[in-house]
């Protein structure tokens, strides 16, 4: 199937948030409201630490980003592909709720601050660890659930797009109380995250 790719990229409307793409190795974010200023950002990017530019940089960044859009930006896109919404609602903060409940229930447990520094890189490579928009008071209600640990990464996590979860917090919860087996959510989560049953970070 050809990949994900923007429809009209130079001459089209620039997408809600402008262009974004996050480098997979370095976790470096290239955005900019300018097609041809985000390309080069990363470009520059990778040539000032001696990485060597792909010839298809331009499709894998349209193809990332694609993977964060709404249904109608995208050529050769499904409309009907269960897709993060950058926004967090109410049913999130229930959902939040129910995993903090799950972890007290478990006892409280945590995992080890090596796994969870695992977790948080691998999260900081991740276009879906973004600032999430809508509710404001949801947000503030999620981040109120979240107990106060910390990692070496805590000033590039956010939010997960995906299950909505305060990431500085649910890097350190065993797999025990975030699993809801919902299937949905597993099939939005990329492929190399550590919560992706069956991908190479699933542990």
């Amino acid at each position: 199937m050809p990949r994900l790719s923007l429809i009209n990229a130079l001459r089209g409307p620039v997408p809600p948030d402008g262009y974004r793409y996050v480098d997979p190795e370095s976790g470096f974010l290239s955005h900019s409201f300018d097609y041809t200023d985000w390309v080069d950002k990363e470009r520059n990017h990778l040539k000032a630490n001696g990485k060597e530019v792909p010839h298809d940089l331009n499709d894998q960044m349209e193809e990332q980003l694609c993977k964060t859009l709404p249904p109608g930006w995208c050529n050769y896109d499904d409309p009907h592909r269960n897709r993060p919404l950058m926004q967090i609602e109410w049913p999130d903060v229930l959902r939040a709720s129910e995993t903090f409940a799950r972890w007290v229930a478990g006892g409280m447990e945590l995992v080890d601050q090596q796994e969870a520094e695992r977790r948080a890189t691998i999260c900081t490579r991740c276009y879906f660890n973004v600032q999430m928009g809508g509710c404001s008071a949801c947000q503030a209600a999620i981040q109120r659930l979240s107990v106060n640990l910390t990692s070496k990464h805590d000033s590039y996590l956010k939010s997960c797009a995906v299950c909505k979860c305060y990431l500085k917090a649910k890097v350190h919860f065993p797999l025990k109380a975030l699993d809801t087996g919902e299937n949905k959510l597993q099939e939005m989560y990329p492929e190399f995250c550590w919560l992706k049953k069956g991908g190479p970070n699933y542990k």
